[in-house]
């Protein structure tokens, strides 16, 4: 799948939105933006991807169940950079950051991210997801071609992100048109 330049993206988009991701929790600790470390960012860009997705209503098991943010496999790609995010609220939904997650439990996630070393596993994951609106995550482009919706990646020394619409489709996602507009890459 290669992906292709989103026509409406502007130069200074990418910039922006990661400042914006930026300061849209507080640090633990009240660090600044600009201290930030790779790893919170990347945290900060799952909750946003959260706050811009729609989830059908099928999503959760009632109106009051926490929203699973989950991390495929073993260690801790965010160097405990998800615990800002930790009882967050994405759309009524308290996030339950849940780390170590095997392929099997994929399908209690809302997000699952799906870091470079476990990819091997995402097939499995996929099988146990079926057709549960699970928004898959990955830590770089590899992602797509298994079947992600989102990806990583570092573009001139910033964080950036493609989108894949058709993945997300088949599991009834859809996402902001403002997501859409700040992503480095729209895949059809």
């Amino acid at each position: 799948m290669k992906p292709t330049a989103n026509p409406h993206r502007r130069p200074w988009r990418g910039t922006l939105l990661a400042m914006v991701l930026a300061i849209a929790l507080p640090c633990a600790g009240g660090a600044s933006a600009q201290a930030l470390t790779e790893a919170q960012l990347r945290a900060r860009f799952l909750i946003n991807f959260l706050r811009f997705t729609e989830f059908p209503a099928n999503a959760f098991p009632g109106a009051g169940a926490p929203l699973g943010l989950c991390v495929l496999g073993a260690g801790d790609p965010f160097e405990g950079a998800l615990a800002e995010v930790q009882g967050a609220t994405v759309g009524g939904h308290k996030v339950a950051v849940r780390s170590h997650v095997e392929a099997e439990q994929a399908a209690d996630c809302q997000l699952l991210y799906v870091p470079d070393g476990e990819l091997r596993r995402l097939a499995a994951a996929r099988d146990a997801i079926g057709r549960h609106p699970v928004l898959i995550v990955g830590e770089s482009e590899a992602v797509l071609d298994r079947g992600g919706m989102i990806a990583l990646r570092d573009a001139d020394r910033h964080l950036a992100f493609v989108v894949s619409l058709s993945p997300a489709r088949h599991a009834a996602l859809s996402f902001s048109p403002q997501m859409l507009h700040a992503a480095a890459t729209v895949l059809p």
